[in-house]
């Protein structure tokens, strides 16, 4: 069978569709490989710039968890010289402890004063401040004498050493006519060792068991004829202090089964306080994965509610927290108080406060607040 030719017309078509696709076949293709190029170099590119930030991540990693340690505690470690301040602190005495793994510790215990004797003003304040405030010392020291039976021990903060908290000594000591006691653990103010959560809690079980120890003297300065009186102590806390405080009433520490079981409970002060390190590293460092690696912890709150879980009814508490504090979140704080299990408890929140001013931004305040708490728990 004969094919029959296509009309000339048809013929003409095809060959101009023809042409049409071998035009634009190459061009596709050539579309299509400078695409899969471009992808390429951007892939190249975008690598080129992640490699380093990963590898810059994973070394900044490898560091925060080799030296987290380097990075949590900032230890004043020269031991300060009582002889180099003025004779108005002449009456401080230092004392050596060792913890239950033989480490030796320094602290500077300050007796109360007597009864008669007028309070220091707080020049460390400035004249205006002093002046507004010494006023109140007075009338605390004259209306809540009992103060005197009271025994303040400082667990302090992650920096400094005693040496920094001479004038918290001298505000607290002179306002409310108590004595006072600061611990350098491990590490800080001419202390043996390098500090860890572990060893904290030991310093600091060594030293309420120093404090108990010596509140078995009578009370001097005070009234003849007067009835002897149970001496409490009072457990304050200060920013990691309060980490330490709560591990010695939850029986976390080498010597510390005794605080709370001895005849005489001790008061509890938590001083800008917060939950854990780990939550304080998280909230700081939200792009690391502290809660992984941090090896000091600090888990206050978890150890409050282990405490309510047991049954125990814990000690009186007053927490007090600055308003503004950037570096224990005020919700933090405010959440280790709620958790902690205790027969009565007071939170203070202190307006225009930051973490490192709680005494010293408004001091006539602090002291009101302190003292109207400890009398009721101690008695007037």
């Amino acid at each position: 069978m004969r094919v029959r030719p296509l009309p000339i017309a048809t013929n003409m078509l095809l060959r101009n569709a023809y042409r049409r696709l071998a035009i634009v076949a190459p061009r596709s293709r050539a579309i299509a490989s400078s695409a899969a190029s471009f992808a390429a170099t951007a892939a190249t590119t975008a690598l080129s710039f992640i490699k380093p930030i990963g590898a810059g991540y994973a070394i900044t990693l490898a560091l925060a968890l080799t030296f987290q340690r380097k990075l949590q505690y900032f230890p004043r470690s020269e031991a300060p010289e009582l002889s180099t301040y003025p004779v108005s602190y002449a009456a401080i005495e230092e004392h050596a402890i060792d913890a239950a793994d033989g480490t030796r510790c320094y602290l500077w215990h300050w007796p109360a004063p007597n009864e008669a004797d007028e309070p220091l003003p707080p020049a460390f304040l400035g004249p205006d401040a002093s002046a507004a405030v010494h006023p109140v010392m007075k009338s605390i020291r004259s209306k809540y004498p009992s103060l005197r039976h009271a025994d303040l021990l400082l667990f302090h903060g992650n920096a400094g050493s005693r040496a920094d908290r001479i004038y918290w000594m001298h505000l607290v000591r002179e306002g409310l006519g108590c004595s006072v006691t600061v611990l350098d653990y491990r590490g800080y103010g001419g202390s043996h060792g390098s500090p860890t959560e572990n060893g904290l809690l030991m310093d600091g079980a060594a030293a309420y068991k120093w404090l108990r120890e010596r509140q078995k003297r009578p009370v001097r300065g005070g009234i003849k004829g007067a009835a002897p009186r149970m001496r409490r102590p009072v457990l304050w806390g200060e920013s990691i202090g309060t980490g330490v405080a709560v591990a010695l009433l939850a029986g976390d520490a080498d010597g510390a089964s005794g605080v709370t079981r001895d005849a005489s409970k001790p008061l509890l002060v938590l001083e800008a306080g917060f939950t854990s390190c780990a939550d304080l590293g998280a909230s700081a460092y939200p792009w690391l994965p502290v809660r992984i690696g941090m090896l000091d912890k600090f888990e206050s709150e978890k150890r409050a509610k282990k405490m309510a879980e047991s049954g125990d009814e814990g000690v009186p508490l007053l927490s007090l927290h600055g308003e503004y504090d950037a570096i224990a979140p005020i919700a933090l704080g405010r959440q280790l108080y709620d958790s902690m299990p205790s027969p009565s408890k007071k939170w203070v929140e202190l307006p225009k406060t930051g973490h490192n001013d709680v005494p010293y931004r408004d001091a006539a305040r602090y002291l009101k607040e302190v003292s109207g708490w400890l009398v009721r728990e101690v008695g007037e």
